[in-house]
């Protein structure tokens, strides 16, 4: 009786921990993402497709969660982008985009989060607040025209 209650509360108290292993995985399992140094390095014609989200980001992960883990959409992103997730902190960020600039010179700065941005060489868009997938595959695929 003894090993049988040792045994319950191990897997109550095991069962969470692997689930919280595994999570990630569960969430996103088709996008291969990169980082965006890594990303700018990549001898491609594609298009950088940029997720920007701040760590404690409710919106950002529920971003996560439910748009990039539809199959269509992470195919498109694979195959037709350079797909890239950054966490940004305030501090940090012209580090991360420090090759971007706008139209008068100025270093890209985020207004909000959850964030899309399309980088093509030196330019890019930029688009703040959650996207459902069918508002992420309309804006992906006026850049793929």
């Amino acid at each position: 009786m003894n090993k049988f209650f040792i045994a319950l509360i191990a897997a109550i108290i095991l069962i969470p921990s692997f689930y919280a292993l595994i999570s990630p995985t569960l969430y996103e399992p088709n996008v291969q993402w990169h980082n965006y140094k890594s990303a700018r390095t990549i001898d491609s014609t594609k298009p950088i497709f940029v997720f920007a989200k701040m760590r404690f980001c409710t919106t950002c992960a529920t971003m996560e969660k439910n748009v990039f883990t539809d199959p269509a959409l992470a195919k498109v992103l694979n195959e037709d982008f350079i797909p890239v997730k950054a966490t940004i902190n305030f501090m940090l960020s012209s580090f991360v985009f420090d090759d971007l600039k706008d139209k008068e010179g100025k270093q890209l700065t985020f207004r909000g989060f959850p964030a899309v941005m399309i980088v093509r060489g030196d330019n890019y868009s930029l688009s703040h607040g959650y996207k459902s997938v069918e508002q992420l595959q309309a804006l992906l695929s006026e850049q793929i025209k």
